[in-house]
């Protein structure tokens, strides 16, 4: 078994997208073992081929991989970056804590915009693991719902009040997203954004005050319905 293991990790790495599906799945149907020699390989594969690991790991649920794991935090691929923040934090792997923080370093002084992918996964690796503390203020608090398969969220009638009570807590709001739901199921619904870039060199209760401003406008545009929730991005000062 060992050396139908090492061929199928080896197909990963294929030309073939159908091909390295076809490998991930097969890994998964031969079970836990395979988390061991995939960890040792990973770090040799290509970007889509340890894509493809990463969800091998999180279908396993696999703590040995968390080693490999951390190593990816370091990748010069963006989206293998975020897919291993996301897995450390999702099997609470303390251990991460370091690279995570140095991420968060690198982030800070390239300049990375607060609202990119990268910048929202970590912040949300380091709230899960302990080492980030998000605050949510208590109006935001008595709110906050589930809008489906949509995780944490606010109705769209009041919108403009999380964002309010957000502000004036100190609390930069970044964004929010509209989903409509059914059955349970959210849907991606776009509304009209402003675009502007968030200073955030600037004094830190100037840049409060010119994120709500922009979240109000947004919000402003939105059309309150039932079925409708936001959910909301948002920093404090010491995210940046």
């Amino acid at each position: 078994m060992t050396t139908e293991i090492d061929r199928l990790i080896r197909l990963l790495d294929d030309d073939s997208t159908d091909v390295c599906e076809d490998a991930k799945f097969t890994l998964m149907s031969i079970g836990p073992e395979v988390v061991e020699p995939l960890a040792a390989a990973v770090g040799s594969l290509h970007p889509v081929a340890q894509l493809c690991a990463i969800e091998v790991f999180d279908h396993f649920d696999a703590a040995a991989a968390v080693p490999a794991l951390i190593g990816l935090l370091g990748s010069p691929d963006r989206t293998v970056r975020i897919w291993s923040m996301e897995s450390v934090a999702a099997l609470g792997a303390h251990e991460a804590l370091p690279a995570l923080r140095a991420a968060h370093r690198r982030l800070r002084a390239a300049g990375e915009p607060p609202d990119s992918g990268e910048a929202v996964g970590l912040r949300l690796a380091l709230t899960a693991l302990g080492a980030r503390q998000e605050v949510l203020p208590p109006l935001t608090a008595s709110l906050r719902t589930t809008a489906g398969d949509r995780g944490p969220s606010w109705p769209s009638e009041r919108l403009a009040d999380v964002v309010h009570d957000l502000a004036d807590h100190d609390q930069a709001v970044l964004g929010f997203t509209l989903w409509l739901v059914f059955r349970g199921r959210g849907t991606l619904i776009g509304h009209e954004r402003l675009g502007r870039p968030l200073d955030v060199d600037r004094p830190w209760r100037q840049v409060v005050e010119d994120a709500r401003e922009a979240a109000l406008v947004e919000a402003a545009s939105v059309e309150p319905r039932p079925d409708l929730f936001a959910t909301v991005e948002w920093i404090g000062r010491g995210d940046v």
